[in-house]
């Protein structure tokens, strides 16, 4: 049964770990993403010389790694979830005057540029914001409370430089 309890709790630190990594890589953070990929193999191949070293020559040990694997792939998205590692690329389209809002969210430390853009039915105004994951929450409430309904697009940039970026 401790056998089984290693190998579950492997797979799962294992796939939380792949899923960390696989997001490190594409924010460019390399060097980080090598050290975990070792973790990662390390712990892998330990889990899986502990199945198919298993004393009952059942599908028991495989079916608890597949059960680690699934509870990884849980824990890994809730982790990124939890670490809000990155920042979002905010677009907001809305109409009015927004010299109030823009002066709010420059106010509360908000880099953003904006244009008047067509849409549709006639002129609209775009904002454009860089944020912290962390502070998207702030600005989400903030935008709803001001602009209930604007449109907003987000996004992950996958590389920027320059400019100003919120703190």
């Amino acid at each position: 049964m401790e056998q089984y309890l290693i190998i579950f709790i492997a797979m799962a630190v294992f796939v939380a770990l792949n899923t960390i990594r696989v997001i490190l890589v594409i924010r460019g953070k390399k060097g980080i993403a090598a050290v975990i990929a070792a973790l990662e193999n390390f712990i892998y191949m330990s889990a899986f010389a502990f199945a198919i070293t298993s004393p009952d020559n059942t599908i028991i040990p495989i079916l608890v790694a597949s059960a680690g694997y699934a509870v990884g792939v849980l824990t890994g998205t809730l982790l990124e979830k939890k670490l809000n590692m990155g920042y979002l690329v905010v677009q907001i389209i809305t109409e009015g005057d927004l010299q109030e809002i823009i002066d709010e969210l420059r106010k509360d430390n908000y880099g953003l540029t904006n244009w008047k853009i067509s849409g549709l039915h006639g002129e609209k105004d775009m904002l454009y914001l860089l944020v912290k994951k962390t502070r998207y929450s702030l600005l989400e409430a903030k935008i709803k409370s001001m602009r209930p309904t604007a449109f907003v697009v987000m996004y992950e940039p996958k590389y920027f430089y320059g400019g100003f970026v919120s703190r």
